[in-house]
């Protein structure tokens, strides 16, 4: 039987599913590669978690809100999303410094796995 789930569940289950898949993606390049290959490629996906948690969060507020106020709060936090995600690269490749191509495959699957989920729910 298929119930409805809410809103909050999905976004957790959005969450939990990029953790998961990023999890997975830096096992394999410790596997493969190596300890700082995997540790890149974690910081890449937890780059995508954060800025997904972030909008998320915003978009879960309870606050009433007409459309016009919710096509422009969209339109915002995409455009902070960006922002927010090129100054975490940044700081993830300067000052963590982080391997190039295991963080950008790192954030690639996760960012992907967001995608995936909205349109499968």
């Amino acid at each position: 039987m298929n119930r409805v789930r809410s809103p909050k569940e999905i976004a957790f289950l959005i969450l939990l599913a990029q953790t998961a898949t990023g999890v997975l993606v830096a096992m394999l390049f410790f596997y493969f590669e190596s300890i700082e290959s995997a540790r890149s490629s974690f910081i890449g996906s937890a780059i995508a978690v954060l800025t997904s948690l972030h909008l998320l969060s915003v978009l879960l507020d309870k606050r009433e809100k007409k459309p016009k106020s919710i096509v422009n709060t969209l339109y915002l936090l995409e455009a902070f999303k960006f922002v927010l995600t090129a100054l975490l690269f940044v700081v993830a490749i300067i000052l963590l410094k982080a391997i190039f191509f295991p963080l950008i495959i790192g954030y690639s699957v996760a960012i992907f796995i967001y995608w995936l989920s909205l349109l499968i729910t």
